[in-house]
């Protein structure tokens, strides 16, 4: 691995052909209120759109067996322990 890439979410999709372009964007303070900046684009065929997917419902399915997420949506109005530590890592 060569860098960390760091996004608070995404701001938005765009499809073309078969390429997925994904607008990242973090939030920035404003007056009052948080702001969505776009800070990177992240680009990917729809195969890798497709895997990658796939591979998120697995993570998706392992935070909720975990209780970190409730119904795989939401997390939960009360703590919950972190994963140990040989729960975390790669799935």
């Amino acid at each position: 691995m060569k860098s960390d890439l760091f996004a608070d979410g995404i701001g938005a999709v765009h499809i073309t052909g078969n390429l997925v372009r994904f607008d990242l964007m973090s939030l920035q303070p404003g007056d009052g209120q948080e702001r969505q900046e776009i800070t990177q684009r992240l680009v990917m065929p729809l195969e890798g759109f497709v895997n990658a997917f796939n591979l998120q419902e697995q993570v998706i399915r392992q935070l909720t067996k975990n209780g970190l997420l409730v119904d795989g949506r939401v997390f939960p109005k009360t703590s919950v322990p972190v994963m140990k530590e040989e729960a975390q890592g790669d799935i």
